[in-house]
């Protein structure tokens, strides 16, 4: 059984990879149907242990979870009138891929129908991590770890261990790839570099559908290196929205509201909008109205420097602009200041307003004549 687990790329952390080594044999028995619990209107789902495509595949012994279940269960919860919302209760080091991104989309787009929650209890990462980033709101406990946000394969050679056993296997095969990452024999550099390049592809889908599911950039995600974060961290990171210690009670209070989603590849710029809140909005006008302000304002400033410098009075720049003054008021005081001969320094080349009004120059000019 350990056999189905090998050469194949896995979402799974460390550390359950790690469990899964450690067990020398796996019994057939299949874990019972997966069931939820109905909660002040909240269906309750366990996703639980290892996570794969269908649930023989690993057994009880892992308290393991399968997609199918998780699927089949959601669509009870989706159907149930009395379920409002549905809260993911995740404990999971992740598993296959064989299936999950089908499960993740189906998560993402039945947001349309019901609110959709998850809480890291106390593990959501790898594969558990893509199923959490589905819902819409990830909570955390203190002690929460959720990421992992990579694609793990491995490779076991057993082929030192037959020799000392006596055991020789002799394979026949058609196909210069058919015999690839047999266990039996040294792996080829060329077997080695189509298992990266799967891995790779993987790896390419999943940070697609996390940066699709959070709203983060591909680049943030790729920059987490598959690292984990744990209760605080995971939020300010990004990969979880709210720590608690009752996720249950803060989505009952939530106001019942259904998201608008579409699925990867439709425009998702009116999901992004719906995202901000009015709040934010009204602040994003308040901000654009001040700098709208401030660039009548510098406006206004060049408009009085240029007139007190057409004026030769510059050295009223400051206190104009400092009385407030708008460009017709200072352009009406240097003409009043011009014809009451406030100061000699002043020569206007300023017209009003009215044409019908001798221009000031020429005034000045007979004035000089006289």
């Amino acid at each position: 059984m350990i056999q189905k687990l090998l050469n194949k790329p896995l979402l799974l952390s460390p550390q359950g990879l790690e469990s899964i080594n450690a067990v020398e044999w796996l019994p057939t028995e299949i874990a019972n149907p997966l069931n939820y619990e109905l909660r002040n209107g909240v269906a309750i789902i366990p996703i639980h242990g290892l996570l794969t495509k269908r649930r023989e595949l690993f057994s009880p012994i892992f308290d393991s979870t399968s997609y199918e279940e998780i699927a089949e269960t959601l669509y009870e919860a989706l159907d149930n009138p009395q379920v409002e919302r549905i809260l993911l209760d995740i404990d999971s080091p992740g598993g296959e891929v064989s299936g999950l991104f089908d499960l993740v989309d189906f998560i993402f787009n039945s947001r349309n129908q019901k609110p959709i929650y998850s809480i890291a209890n106390d593990y959501a990462c790898s594969a558990a991590y893509a199923i959490a980033s589905a819902t819409e709101k990830i909570f955390v406990t203190r002690t929460s770890c959720v990421g992992s946000i990579g694609v793990i394969a491995t490779h076991l050679d057993v082929s030192e261990a037959d020799k000392k056993d006596g055991i020789k296997f002799t394979t026949v095969y058609a196909g210069d790839k058919k015999n690839d990452l047999s266990p039996h024999e040294l792996i080829s550099e060329n077997a080695i570099n189509d298992l990266q390049a799967e891995v790779d592809r993987l790896y390419d889908i999943f940070v697609a559908t996390v940066s699709r599911n959070r709203y983060l950039s591909e680049s943030k995600i790729r920059k987490t290196q598959a690292g984990t974060y744990f209760g605080q961290n995971a939020v300010i990171a990004g990969l979880a929205d709210e720590l608690s210690s009752n996720a249950l009670k803060e989505i009952s209070a939530q106001p019942l509201v259904i998201s608008k989603v579409k699925m990867k590849g439709e425009n998702m710029t009116e999901d992004i909008e719906a995202q901000i809140s009015s709040t934010e909005k009204t602040e994003c006008s308040e901000v654009e109205s001040q700098i709208n302000e401030v660039e009548k304002y510098k406006a206004e400033v060049l408009e009085i420097t240029k007139l007190c410098k057409l004026a030769k009075a510059e050295n009223r720049i400051a206190k104009f602009i400092m009385d407030g003054l708008t460009p017709d008021q200072v352009k009406e005081q240097l003409l009043s200041m011009q014809s009451q001969n406030e100061s000699k320094e002043i020569v206007s080349a300023i017209y009003q307003k009215d044409e019908r009004k001798e221009n000031p120059v020429v005034v000045a000019a007979k004035a000089r004549v006289k």
